[in-house]
């Protein structure tokens, strides 16, 4: 029998912290509030309050790309709404998050009544219509398949990677259930034996003619978990490998076989030919992508590729379905260890940011003061534009991560995502880079991090507007240029109980100490204001394409 007080909302609590979700993003509403008294009452569960829907649906999206999962709640509606943009990022990029959204009754539905946050017209299933389409999986629960659908809708959302919409009605939350007996079942990866048996007779004749193979890592790596797989395929076959951008960070990038990150043709010259002239290049977990790819100026012949992505792979131009990802890369790591003996040896180092030889501050000197302050750990969140760029050209440390969110890329995104990083992984430093224009949009989530007792580094690049606008489109227009702010006034006016410092930096040699002091003593918030020139080129070419 049920108990008194277990409902349908204590039960998805449950299932989401199975699922190592330990924190709820969000905002409270009226449709929801309910259903938060379960939540600050569960004891495995903590209620992360968000500035608004959109900044914790990006929060969760940071948090489930450090923890394989995220979760954020908002009222029916108008909080739903501000929160599709985050999720549609967190769908083309693949990372699982659990929509959860606090609806009217089913009585007040059943009965079409003209109820507040709805269109007016007595019809309640517009906005979950809107979220078919960047979700894995929806359902409206009622209290007769509640169980059911919960446990049908995670599933889905950790086996494909992406989100999910729950709707939970205000009577629908409290219908008493019974709690799990037993954990959800695993959803395993369709495998179909011949074809991963002709996949790795493929593979084998591949690499045992190879004169010259390489690996290019991408996302997909990183989201269905095959990092550890692939970094001792790299690592025991000695194959140079490069990431993309998205997915830098996946493996490794200490190891003596990385060279460096791969976007195309305006990407380091060693790396590139390495990549592009690779006789069996085994691409892992990799999309190609206009920004990750130069453009799309990369030139990787198909017919020498292994190509492995989540639920298939490929041998040049022939696909192998139903063979797992996991499975695939054990292929490869099998025949390698065959023929690798035949293989160089030895790489070129990636290249670095090397210390400026020009006096006058600029974004070179920052970023190779970041690079050289960079320690085992960091969690590296940059945004759209000069950050992400510059991101490509960094070599991260053991254990390093990078969020960035170069696919979906909404400016903004980054500071609620190293929000939800940091809240993840609180003993991690989490170092942003910012630029003034991508700031502005969701500045209110700096707040937060103090509300909640977290001490980033925060590096706010000030190049007066957006630069990479202008290199795209309109160098001296006025529609790329933003309001002025006194941001290391304004970090101080997000808090009243933290003393954050706030400080501005246009010389060289100031960035370096602060990365230093930072490695271990993190007692409080560290505002770094970045001068750089508004016509100041990125530091690394992504080869943008100008518009006429």
């Amino acid at each position: 029998m049920p108990s008194e007080t277990y409902n349908v909302g204590c039960y998805l609590l449950d299932r989401i912290v199975e699922l190592g979700c330990t924190e709820l993003f969000g905002v409270p509403g009226d449709y929801n509030l309910r259903f938060l008294d379960d939540v600050v009452a569960n004891e495995k569960l903590n209620w992360v309050g968000c500035c608004n829907e959109l900044n914790g649906a990006y929060a969760a999206d940071g948090y489930a790309r450090c923890r394989g999962i995220g979760a954020v709640l908002t009222t029916y509606g108008v909080g739903e709404l501000s929160a599709l943009n985050a999720l549609a990022g967190a769908y083309a990029e693949f990372n699982p998050v659990v929509h959860i959204v606090g609806a009217p009754s089913t009585a007040d539905v059943d009965a079409q009544l003209m109820k507040h946050h709805t269109l007016g017209e007595g019809y309640f299933h517009h906005f979950c219509l809107m979220s078919e389409q960047i979700s894995c999986a929806t359902t409206r629960l009622t209290a007769r398949n509640a169980v059911i659908e919960i446990d049908r809708v995670l599933t889905e959302i950790r086996y494909q990677r992406k989100p999910g919409y729950i709707m939970l009605p205000m009577d629908v939350a409290v219908f008493k259930v019974d709690p799990p007996v037993a954990p959800m079942a695993v959803r395993q990866p369709e495998l179909c034996p011949e074809s991963l048996k002709a996949f790795a007779a493929g593979v084998d004749e591949k690499l045992r003619v190879a004169k010259r193979p390489a690996a290019l890592v991408g996302y997909l790596c990183d989201r269905f978990a095959c990092n550890a797989l692939a970094q001792k395929l790299v690592d025991e076959a000695k194959i140079p490998f490069a990431h993309m951008l998205l997915g830098k960070g996946a493996l490794n990038e200490q190891s003596e076989s990385y060279i460096g990150c791969y976007f195309g043709a305006t990407c380091n010259e060693y790396v590139r030919k390495t990549i592009e002239e690779s006789d069996a290049c085994v691409l892992i977990g990799v999309k190609f992508h206009d920004f990750g790819t130069g453009y799309f100026s990369h030139k990787i012949d198909s017919e020498n590729t292994i190509h492995i992505l989540p639920f298939c792979a490929r041998i040049g131009l022939t696909r192998f379905p139903q063979v797992p990802m996991a499975l695939a890369i054990e292929a490869v790591f099998t025949a390698a260890m065959k023929y690798c003996s035949a293989w160089p040896k030895s790489f070129m180092k990636p290249p670095s940011f090397d210390k400026p030889k020009d006096d006058k501050f600029n974004g070179h000197h920052f970023w190779s003061e970041v690079q050289a302050g960079l320690t085992e750990g960091d969690i590296v969140v940059v945004d759209q534009g000069t950050s992400s760029a510059a991101s490509a050209g960094l070599i991260l440390p053991k254990n390093g991560t990078l969020i960035v969110q170069c696919l979906w890329g909404s400016i903004g995104y980054s500071i609620p995502a190293a929000f939800g990083a940091q809240i993840a992984k609180p003993d991690r430093r989490v170092v942003l880079a910012v630029g003034d224009g991508s700031a502005q949009m969701t500045v209110q989530e700096w707040g937060s991090f103090m509300r909640f007792g977290l001490h980033p580094l925060i590096f706010l690049v000030n190049n007066d507007g957006y630069v990479i606008e202008r290199v795209i489109h309109g160098w001296n227009a006025v529609y790329n240029d933003i309001g002025a702010w006194n941001w290391t006034a304004l970090i101080k006016a997000l808090t009243v109980k933290d003393d954050p410092e706030a400080v501005t930096v246009q010389e060289p040699g100031k960035i370096l100490p602060i990365m230093e002091r930072t490695q271990k003593n993190r007692d409080k918030l560290v505002f770094v204001e970045v001068m750089l020139g508004r016509h100041e080129m990125p530091v690394v070419s992504l080869a943008w394409k100008p518009m006429n």
